[in-house]
Protein backbone atom coordinates (compact mmCIF):
# COMPACT_ATOMS: atom_id res chain seq x y z
CA UNK A 1 0.00 0.00 0.00
CA UNK A 2 1.21 3.50 -0.67
CA UNK A 3 -0.08 5.41 2.35
CA UNK A 4 1.76 8.74 2.83
CA UNK A 5 3.98 7.92 -0.13
CA UNK A 6 3.35 11.17 -1.90
CA UNK A 7 5.57 12.13 -4.81
CA UNK A 8 5.05 15.23 -6.94
CA UNK A 9 5.13 14.31 -10.60
CA UNK A 10 5.48 17.95 -11.78
CA UNK A 11 3.53 17.07 -14.95
CA UNK A 12 6.59 15.35 -16.45
CA UNK A 13 7.69 11.87 -17.43
CA UNK A 14 10.08 10.01 -15.13
CA UNK A 15 13.20 10.82 -17.15
CA UNK A 16 12.27 14.50 -17.49
CA UNK A 17 11.49 14.75 -13.77
CA UNK A 18 14.82 13.17 -12.77
CA UNK A 19 16.75 15.51 -15.08
CA UNK A 20 14.88 18.55 -13.72
CA UNK A 21 15.52 17.63 -10.07
CA UNK A 22 19.17 16.85 -10.82
CA UNK A 23 19.70 20.27 -12.39
CA UNK A 24 17.88 22.06 -9.55
CA UNK A 25 19.93 20.33 -6.83
CA UNK A 26 23.18 20.87 -8.75
CA UNK A 27 22.43 24.59 -9.05
CA UNK A 28 21.50 24.74 -5.34
CA UNK A 29 24.79 23.12 -4.25
CA UNK A 30 26.87 25.31 -6.57
CA UNK A 31 25.21 28.69 -5.91
CA UNK A 32 23.74 28.06 -2.39
CA UNK A 33 20.38 29.56 -3.38
CA UNK A 34 18.04 29.37 -6.36
CA UNK A 35 14.69 30.89 -7.34
CA UNK A 36 12.05 28.48 -8.61
CA UNK A 37 8.38 27.60 -8.21
CA UNK A 38 6.95 26.21 -4.97
CA UNK A 39 6.16 22.74 -6.34
CA UNK A 40 9.65 22.30 -7.85
CA UNK A 41 11.31 23.61 -4.67
CA UNK A 42 9.47 21.08 -2.47
CA UNK A 43 10.59 18.16 -4.64
CA UNK A 44 14.16 19.45 -5.05
CA UNK A 45 14.39 19.96 -1.28
CA UNK A 46 13.72 16.26 -0.63
CA UNK A 47 16.55 15.21 -2.95
CA UNK A 48 18.96 17.89 -1.66
CA UNK A 49 18.49 16.82 1.97
CA UNK A 50 19.13 13.18 1.05
CA UNK A 51 22.30 14.10 -0.88
CA UNK A 52 23.73 16.27 1.93
CA UNK A 53 23.09 13.45 4.43
CA UNK A 54 25.02 11.05 2.18
CA UNK A 55 27.81 13.63 1.87
CA UNK A 56 28.22 13.74 5.66
CA UNK A 57 29.30 10.07 5.71
CA UNK A 58 32.21 10.84 3.31
CA UNK A 59 32.94 7.17 2.55
CA UNK A 60 33.44 5.75 -0.94
CA UNK A 61 30.05 4.03 -1.10
CA UNK A 62 28.10 7.18 -0.24
CA UNK A 63 30.18 9.24 -2.70
CA UNK A 64 29.29 6.76 -5.44
CA UNK A 65 25.60 7.00 -4.54
CA UNK A 66 25.79 10.82 -4.72
CA UNK A 67 27.57 10.61 -8.08
CA UNK A 68 24.83 8.31 -9.40
CA UNK A 69 22.32 11.09 -8.61
CA UNK A 70 24.32 14.21 -9.63
CA UNK A 71 26.66 12.89 -12.38
CA UNK A 72 29.30 15.52 -11.53
CA UNK A 73 32.56 14.38 -9.90
CA UNK A 74 33.82 17.87 -9.04
CA UNK A 75 30.54 18.67 -7.28
CA UNK A 76 30.72 15.40 -5.29
CA UNK A 77 34.21 16.36 -4.05
CA UNK A 78 32.99 19.85 -3.14
CA UNK A 79 30.00 18.36 -1.30
CA UNK A 80 32.17 16.02 0.80
CA UNK A 81 34.96 18.54 1.56
CA UNK A 82 33.11 21.86 1.91
CA UNK A 83 29.30 21.68 1.99
CA UNK A 84 28.57 18.62 4.20
CA UNK A 85 31.01 19.58 7.03
CA UNK A 86 29.00 22.78 7.55
CA UNK A 87 26.03 20.66 8.62
CA UNK A 88 27.83 18.31 11.03
CA UNK A 89 25.87 19.72 14.02
CA UNK A 90 22.49 19.42 12.25
CA UNK A 91 20.39 16.28 12.03
CA UNK A 92 18.29 17.64 9.17
CA UNK A 93 16.82 20.88 7.89
CA UNK A 94 19.71 21.64 5.56
CA UNK A 95 17.56 23.77 3.26
CA UNK A 96 14.76 26.30 3.63
CA UNK A 97 12.04 27.66 1.35
CA UNK A 98 11.26 31.39 1.43
CA UNK A 99 8.13 32.48 -0.41
CA UNK A 100 8.40 35.58 -2.58
CA UNK A 101 5.62 38.15 -2.91
CA UNK A 102 5.63 38.16 -6.72
CA UNK A 103 4.26 35.44 -8.94
CA UNK A 104 5.62 34.23 -12.27
CA UNK A 105 4.28 36.05 -15.30
CA UNK A 106 2.32 33.88 -17.68
CA UNK A 107 0.94 31.19 -15.37
CA UNK A 108 0.91 33.13 -12.04
CA UNK A 109 2.92 30.37 -10.29
CA UNK A 110 4.13 31.03 -6.74
CA UNK A 111 7.87 31.86 -6.79
CA UNK A 112 10.14 30.89 -3.90
CA UNK A 113 13.81 30.95 -2.93
CA UNK A 114 15.32 27.58 -2.07
CA UNK A 115 18.58 28.03 -0.14
CA UNK A 116 21.00 26.21 2.14
CA UNK A 117 20.62 27.09 5.83
CA UNK A 118 24.40 27.11 6.40
CA UNK A 119 25.98 29.20 3.66
CA UNK A 120 29.58 29.95 2.93
CA UNK A 121 30.32 33.56 3.82
CA UNK A 122 32.10 35.34 1.00
CA UNK A 123 33.80 38.59 1.97
CA UNK A 124 33.22 41.42 -0.51
CA UNK A 125 36.32 42.16 -2.52
CA UNK A 126 37.65 45.70 -2.22
CA UNK A 127 39.19 47.25 -5.29
CA UNK A 128 42.73 48.49 -4.88
CA UNK A 129 43.43 52.02 -6.11
CA UNK A 130 45.27 52.13 -9.40
CA UNK A 131 48.93 53.07 -9.20
CA UNK A 132 49.99 56.16 -11.10
CA UNK A 133 52.30 55.56 -14.00
CA UNK A 134 55.84 56.84 -13.53
CA UNK A 135 57.59 58.81 -16.26
CA UNK A 136 59.16 56.64 -18.95
CA UNK A 137 62.71 57.82 -18.24
CA UNK A 138 62.53 56.51 -14.69
CA UNK A 139 61.17 53.13 -15.70
CA UNK A 140 64.02 52.15 -18.05
CA UNK A 141 65.31 48.68 -17.32
CA UNK A 142 69.07 48.29 -16.85
CA UNK A 143 70.80 46.82 -19.89
CA UNK A 144 72.81 43.66 -19.65
CA UNK A 145 76.51 43.65 -20.47
CA UNK A 146 75.90 41.92 -23.80
CA UNK A 147 73.33 44.54 -24.87
CA UNK A 148 75.68 47.39 -23.89
CA UNK A 149 78.52 45.84 -25.90
CA UNK A 150 76.27 45.49 -28.93
CA UNK A 151 75.06 49.07 -28.70
CA UNK A 152 78.61 50.39 -28.41
CA UNK A 153 80.13 48.31 -31.19
CA UNK A 154 77.38 48.11 -33.74
CA UNK A 155 73.73 47.51 -34.27
CA UNK A 156 72.60 43.88 -34.22
CA UNK A 157 72.71 42.25 -37.67
CA UNK A 158 69.49 42.42 -39.60
CA UNK A 159 68.06 39.28 -41.14
CA UNK A 160 68.49 39.07 -44.94
CA UNK A 161 65.55 40.30 -46.95
CA UNK A 162 63.63 37.70 -48.86
CA UNK A 163 63.48 38.25 -52.59
CA UNK A 164 59.97 38.54 -53.84
CA UNK A 165 59.25 36.78 -57.08
CA UNK A 166 56.67 38.20 -59.45
CA UNK A 167 53.43 36.24 -59.39
CA UNK A 168 53.07 33.57 -62.04
CA UNK A 169 50.59 34.33 -64.76
CA UNK A 170 47.67 32.01 -65.13
CA UNK A 171 47.69 31.03 -68.81
CA UNK A 172 44.35 29.24 -68.72
CA UNK A 173 42.32 32.46 -68.75
CA UNK A 174 44.82 34.55 -70.66
CA UNK A 175 43.38 36.11 -73.83
CA UNK A 176 45.86 37.37 -76.37
CA UNK A 177 45.31 40.92 -77.46
CA UNK A 178 45.11 41.46 -81.20
CA UNK A 179 48.19 42.99 -82.79
CA UNK A 180 48.17 46.48 -84.15
CA UNK A 181 46.24 46.84 -87.33
CA UNK A 182 43.07 45.35 -86.01
CA UNK A 183 40.85 42.53 -87.08
CA UNK A 184 40.54 43.41 -90.75
CA UNK A 185 44.27 43.61 -91.34
CA UNK A 186 44.61 40.04 -89.98
CA UNK A 187 41.93 38.85 -92.40
CA UNK A 188 43.64 40.58 -95.30
CA UNK A 189 46.86 38.75 -94.52
CA UNK A 190 45.00 35.47 -94.36
CA UNK A 191 43.14 36.03 -97.63
CA UNK A 192 46.15 37.43 -99.49
CA UNK A 193 47.51 34.84 -101.96
CA UNK A 194 50.96 33.56 -101.19
CA UNK A 195 53.52 34.79 -103.67
CA UNK A 196 56.90 33.39 -104.41
CA UNK A 197 58.23 30.11 -105.48
CA UNK A 198 57.52 27.22 -103.36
Amino acid sequence: MRHANRRGKLDRTTAERKALLRSLVTALLKHQRITTTLAKAKEARRLAEKIITLGKYADVASQRRVFALLLDRSLVKELVKEIAPRFKNRQGGYTRIIRLSEHRKGDNAQLVILELTEQKVVAPTTKKPKKEKKPEAATETPKTAKEEKLSKDQEPPKPPKEEKHPPKEDKRHHIEKPKKGGFFQGIQRFLKPKTGTG
